[in-house]
């Protein structure tokens, strides 16, 4: 199914029920109670609120009989949210300011902000709207317990079924709120949970694994299918590989720059470095950050380094082997003015080669990085539960 980017996914809709009980005593206690009866997929978390009116810890729900996790403060409101009509939840980054989605605003593991890398407590996340709404709930209780009389019983709704069927933007309140669809859409390929982001490149917001190795291998799975089909011809796989080894490579790079403390000048050399020329990235990135892109590799790096000198041919030179070719690449087979034959064998393996690369480069990247562990471990014995069921 196509959507639409930067869509408005509306709210799921629902009721929060608050139940508010005044003895002939003047003594007052409450209930706080949710339904949900739309087909819509819905979600439920929940969130502790200062008496004031703003989020200021997680509610860990467990199981029926399991209790709570105590709240952060004295006298903390819970307060029950749920999600968009897809069953996502829209946050918004505290440091950042960018929007994204995904499956829950989690209470036993930080989030991490796709974008800019920041983990803290999801609750951090909150958007405007659904801070607003927090407010309003607190408000709307508070309302509720100060207008009881001894002796009476007293029912207030928060009706998100009625604003979601009737909602315009002219009649909207602030409390409603909604998520925006972005544009890359992903399961992470280390926890499996699902992402929705701005552009193309991120963080999991769950366990902040960088999801751009694995867009490599899908991008050079396809462009091998290709191949094969006879879609695509060897030298054209050669430099669609190579352009998409640059591309993720350089986004690493760029979190490189951005997140690791280093000197202006060093983050001059890595800002202008070209992942088509091997022996100068190879050794900047060994130098400067301890990342061996050809780690394990040292009977392929001769044919790598050929193979990117072949992609500038083909890029520049109508495939034509030139003078520079001929003493960069230490292709011993071909003299200036050759017309290059890329060979089928050739554009595999290469492919081979650059999957390799980059996922040395991941590991290296998340070592300096390192994700949040709960979020893989689950996944790791789910995985496993799934391989001895069809053992």
């Amino acid at each position: 199914m196509t959507r639409e980017d930067f869509s408005e996914i509306g709210h799921t809709g629902g009721k929060v029920t608050f139940t508010i009980v005044c003895n002939e005593d003047g003594h007052l206690q409450y209930k706080i109670g949710y339904s949900h009866s739309s087909r819509l997929p819905a979600s439920l978390v929940g969130i502790y609120a200062h008496p004031d009116g703003f989020a200021c810890g997680n509610i860990v729900m467990g199981g029926i009989g399991d209790p709570w996790n105590p709240p952060p403060f004295p006298n903390c409101i819970a307060v029950m949210m749920a999600s968009d009509s897809q069953g996502k939840f829209g946050h918004e980054c505290p440091n950042c300011k960018k929007h994204f989605r995904s499956e829950s605003i989690p209470s036993r593991f930080p989030l991490t902000c796709p974008y800019c890398g920041v983990r803290v407590d999801s609750y951090h996340f909150l958007t405007p709207p659904q801070k607003s709404y927090i407010s309003h709930y607190i408000e709307s209780l508070h309302a509720a317990i100060y207008e009881a009389e001894p002796g009476s019983t007293r029912e207030v709704v928060i009706d998100m079924d009625v604003l979601a069927d009737s909602i315009s933007d002219e009649s909207r309140p602030d409390f409603y709120y909604t998520s925006i669809a972005q544009q890359t859409e992903f399961r992470c390929s280390a926890c499996n949970s699902y992402n929705d982001i701005r552009g193309r490149y991120g963080y999991c917001s769950s366990c902040g694994w960088r999801n751009a190795a694995e867009l490599q291998r899908v991008a050079l799975e396809k462009i091998r299918e290709r191949l094969v089909s006879g879609e695509l011809s060897p030298s054209d796989v050669v430099k669609q590989s190579v352009s998409e080894f640059d591309s993720t490579a350089r986004n690493y790079v760029d979190q490189l720059i951005t997140r690791v403390p280093m000197k202006e000048s060093r983050k001059n050399q890595l800002r202008g470095l070209l992942f088509h020329n091997l022996d100068k990235f190879e050794k900047l990135l060994a130098n400067c950050l301890d990342i061996d892109l050809l780690h394990g590799m040292s009977a392929n790096r001769t044919f790598v380094k050929k193979m990117f000198c072949r992609r500038h041919v083909y890029e520049h030179d109508g495939g034509v082997a030139t003078q520079r070719y001929v003493e960069k690449s230490g292709d011993v087979d071909l003299a200036k003015g050759d017309l290059i034959r890329e060979t089928a064998e050739n554009a595999h393996k290469l492919i081979d080669c650059l999957n390799r690369m980059i996922s040395t480069f991941e590991s290296d990247f998340q070592e300096l990085f390192e994700p949040e562990a709960f979020c893989i471990e689950i996944e790791n014995e789910r995985r496993k539960r799934v391989r001895m069921r069809n053992a």
